[in-house]
């Protein structure tokens, strides 16, 4: 269970490869025990943030500590961290064993730290393995495997370890929408059981609201908000949080009035039956299961543009063409 001890504190991280790719006065706690998803477009800087974390790069100023230690000077191999790539990073031609075992071979000890026996050894990869119920795939190749079993390896790779911290670079990007939600589940899942403090990188929104205890929001190297996935949803800070989490229609009365989709319902009518600015022509219907989102053309909305979500089985659901009054049962003002 997430506590309100930070395993991970960012102090003013400030970092730049370009003037155009640059993280600046970033600050962000991260509870022991938590899921903590970085989310944000492509380019945001979140990726360099997990790497700055994993000590593939060197902030320019600022400071990351990892349990209270500072980590400045600290190489990656000596940080208490486990990392889960993209790409997973398997090695092809070594066997589930024998990936999960390169971890254990390269890892340096110090003084206090005496190395692993091969007995200590192929206990913690048998362990691991039962624990991610991939035992039974120990002697097979990368290649062999499913998507999802490739995730779990690179998983247990790094969990052998043991690390304080675990990395994850938006490790589902690569599956298919269906085992995309199965892996999902499961990842969240092996986070609690193991108590772990991870921090997840990801651009989408649907997967980071739905395994996250904390979301950052984040764009151009800033934190945009950072909350609950309730809080970030519900309550987004500004424009750029309401619109990039979710679906968000802004009002033309009230420019920084954000309405969420399921917040609208509309019924069809005809023309002069309620006040113009109250009503709509639809102009798209796109079915997606047991909702309906519906494309409104109405003055109502700040781009003339309205997108409301209805319930796919209603009876007078609305088609393309049709006029329609349009109702707000919750709105939410931005602070910008």
């Amino acid at each position: 269970m997430p506590t309100n001890t930070p395993m991970l504190s960012i102090r003013n991280l400030y970092f730049s490869f370009d003037s155009s790719n640059t993280i600046s006065d970033f600050s962000l706690d991260v509870e022991k025990g938590s899921f903590t998803t970085l989310l944000g477009p492509s380019g945001c800087g979140k990726t360099t943030l997990l790497r700055l974390i994993a000590g593939f790069l060197e902030p320019k100023s600022g400071a990351i500590l990892i349990d209270g230690k500072n980590q400045s000077g600290i190489p990656t191999n000596l940080r208490k961290i486990g990392m889960v790539f993209q790409d997973y990073a398997l090695f092809p031609h070594m066997t589930v064993r024998q990936n999960l075992l390169y971890g254990l071979n390269v890892k340096k000890h110090g003084r206090n730290t005496p190395a692993i026996s091969a007995d200590e050894k192929n206990e913690k990869i048998t362990g691991t393995a039962k624990f991610l119920y991939i035992d039974s795939l120990l002697d097979r190749f990368p290649h062999q495997l499913s998507g999802g079993q490739q995730q779990r390896v690179a998983l247990g790779r790094a969990l052998v370890l043991e690390p304080s911290l675990l990395l994850m670079d938006e490790p589902l990007s690569s599956l298919d929408a269906k085992l995309r939600t199965q892996v999902k589940d499961e990842l969240r899942d092996i986070q609690k059981r193991l108590g772990i403090t991870t921090v997840y990188v990801t651009h989408d929104q649907d997967e980071a609201l739905s395994v996250s205890d904390k979301i950052a929001v984040i764009n151009k190297g800033r934190i945009q908000q950072q909350g609950t996935p309730r809080e970030v949803y519900f309550s987004p800070a500004n424009r750029f949080t309401a619109d990039f989490v979710g679906r968000a229609n802004f009002l033309s009365a009230d420019e920084n009035t954000m309405v969420r989709p399921e917040w609208i319902s509309v019924q069809k009518t005809e023309p002069g039956t309620y006040p113009e600015d109250e009503c709509g022509r639809v102009s798209s219907v796109s079915f997606l299961g047991a909702a309906t989102m519906l494309t409104i053309s109405t003055p109502m909305a700040k781009n003339g543009i309205l997108t409301a979500q209805a319930d796919s089985l209603s009876a007078d659901l609305p088609a393309a063409g049709d006029f329609v009054h349009i109702s707000i049962t919750r709105r939410w003002h931005l602070s910008d």
